[in-house]
């Protein structure tokens, strides 16, 4: 990781040049359990955070910071010929990745796999998070050709895709409490989805017009899910859409449009609860900035998703940190 001023207000961060080179000031967490070990590097300024881990074979990084750019090279650690697939996940914020003069534009609930062996640089202007599994050629299965998946953009609308999605997404919440000897397992597990995902996206037809427009939905309530003022009155506004077509969409799904707002909102909620840099922040505020303006109504719902309530997640993931960090 190394912090440089770019031009403009990004600040560039170097993947794979770990611990910084330029003696950036950071502060760093680490500890390491056999085939589980992880990284974590914290920009006192409050700019953002980096987070490295070695899950057996699979790495993962993860990126929360204001306006930046990620720099993927591999000859600048020395290794050209790296045969590493990268898959890069849209957690918050919109970014574009730039690779062999081709820029892809990523969205919350996107993801993609960069052509290997190229460099790429990623690019956000506002504040974001992201993920970068890592994982070698070898452990894909051979029949999935690079050429079929590499340099596309793949959605977490619904589906596998959403399914390796959000796998990835919890795996990198959950990683402070998880034992070593489960790494090589979830590991495993994880190819497994990935390779899932790919074959269902590579086989899949094209959309029909319901698929089509839900997408279109999520999209659209993806850039807009904190905003309080979301209301089924406005989508259909904006989309020029019936509250009637909205429906219609929606209920082969199970659930209505609000009651995907609302899970959405709470998941959000609940990784800002176990994000330790968020520890200070108070679970009112939390709510809030998560478009929930009565807090009443938050906590019920989130107690009737979850089975707990805010208070109890949060304590109980702070008391797992703290035993992770006796323990080494």
């Amino acid at each position: 990781m190394n912090l440089d001023e770019a031009a403009g207000p990004l600040r560039t961060v170097h993947a794979l040049v770990v611990p910084p080179r330029d003696g950036a000031p950071v502060q760093r967490r680490s500890g390491s359990r056999d085939t589980l070990s992880w990284q974590h590097y914290e920009d006192p300024s409050g700019h953002g955070a980096l987070q490295f881990t070695r899950l057996g074979w699979l790495a993962l990084g993860r990126v929360r910071a204001g306006p930046h750019r990620v720099v993927n090279d591999p000859r600048r650690v020395g290794n050209p010929s790296n045969t590493d697939v990268h898959i890069v996940f849209q957690v918050s914020g919109v970014t574009v990745l730039e690779q062999t003069g081709s820029m892809l534009t990523l969205e919350p609930g996107r993801w993609i796999i960069p052509i290997p062996d190229r460099p790429y640089t990623i690019t956000s202007r506002q504040r974001s998070e992201r993920l970068v599994l890592v994982i070698g050629r070898e452990h894909l299965a051979t029949d999935l050709a690079p050429a079929h998946w590499a340099g596309r953009v793949f959605t977490a609308a619904s589906g596998t895709g959403r399914l390796f999605f959000s796998s990835a997404v919890g795996l990198a919440d959950e990683l402070p409490y998880i034992c070593a000897i489960h790494a090589q397992a979830l590991a495993e597990q994880l190819t497994s989805l990935l390779e899932l995902a790919l074959r269902h996206e590579l086989a899949f037809e094209p959309m029909e017009d319901n698929d089509m427009r839900r997408e279109r939905v999520h999209r659209y309530i993806a850039e807009r899910l904190r905003d309080p003022q979301l209301t089924v009155e406005r989508i259909a506004s904006d989309l020029s859409w019936s509250r009637r077509t909205l429906a219609r969409v929606f209920k082969p799904h199970g659930e209505s449009l609000m009651e995907y707002v609302y899970r959405e909102r709470l998941e959000g909620i609940r990784r800002d609860l176990l994000n330790p840099m968020l520890e200070s922040h108070r679970l009112a505020d939390i709510a809030h900035s998560w478009g929930f303006r009565n807090y009443t109504h938050f906590s019920d719902r989130f107690r009737s998703h979850f089975g707990f309530s805010p208070t109890t997640v949060r304590r109980r993931a702070m008391a797992a940190r703290a035993n992770a960090a006796l323990l080494g």
